[in-house]
């Protein structure tokens, strides 16, 4: 899913925002949600820390406690990937995000075109973050690239070194290697949930702790869920939000 993530203090501006993602994204096949917040909170910061979903920040530069460039210095601390847009009524501001390097996407005025503005610029970055993600690997002299979403699970063949991956259209795939040296080439929708198999946790409908199963999106349940890995597992399943 895109979180589209708003921090806007003045009322009007922040409905002008969440219009303008509703026009920008209305044509594309893609889950989002809204996210609006007046200031900065814990709750903003927990989706900051939300490692899962794909993320666009729409940040006003002035707000009551702290400015939507020190917002931007947050998510950077890990997070390079998301895509951060910054709006502002004080056109001189632009120095000060240059000189943070923050990577901003855009810098738009709340007085030029506003609306059309902003509805182009989250066109474009979902383009960005709406690009297919990708797994690529060499198995017997044949290269594969498998889309990650696709993926449900990755499960060692006992005994050996061979895993098989499953995946949402019926395909399973060969791989070679252990499942540290696998996961590592995954993001972070894939965890381990028992040191034989790894999970897309995008693909999990329901967890049975009792019986310790795993019911996946197309019904399929495994019971693959070690009480080592139940902790870990439980934190990354309550991070999807």
């Amino acid at each position: 899913m895109l979180k589209i993530i708003i921090c806007e203090d003045n009322a009007v501006c922040l409905e002008k925002a969440i219009s303008a993602t509703h026009k920008a994204l209305g044509n594309f096949d893609i889950e989002y949600k809204i996210c609006k917040y007046l200031s900065y909170c814990d709750e903003m910061q927990k989706d900051i820390d939300d490692k899962i979903n794909k993320k666009i920040y729409i940040l006003d530069i002035e707000l009551p406690n702290i400015s939507g460039i020190q917002i931007a210095d947050k998510i950077r601390t890990d997070d390079w990937d998301s895509i951060i847009i910054f709006v502002t009524s004080h056109p001189e501001c632009k120095n000060d995000i240059f000189y943070a390097r923050l990577m901003a996407y855009d810098y738009i005025s709340k007085y030029s075109t506003y609306d059309k503005r902003l509805q182009q610029s989250i066109e474009k970055a979902a383009k960005i973050v709406g690009k297919k993600r990708v797994f690529s690997y060499k198995y017997n002299r044949t290269i594969y690239r498998l889309e990650l979403d696709n993926i449900l699970y990755i499960e060692r063949i006992n005994g050996t070194k061979k895993c098989i991956i499953y995946t949402e259209t019926g395909h399973e795939y060969e791989i070679s290697g252990n499942m540290q040296d696998i996961l590592d080439k995954l993001d972070e929708s894939f965890v381990l949930s028992h040191k034989s198999c790894i999970i897309n946790i995008n693909k999990v409908k329901f967890v049975d702790y009792n019986s310790n199963t795993i019911t996946l999106t197309n019904g399929e349940v495994i019971d693959k869920l070690s009480h080592r890995k139940r902790k870990w597992f439980e934190k990354s399943l309550l991070n999807i939000r």
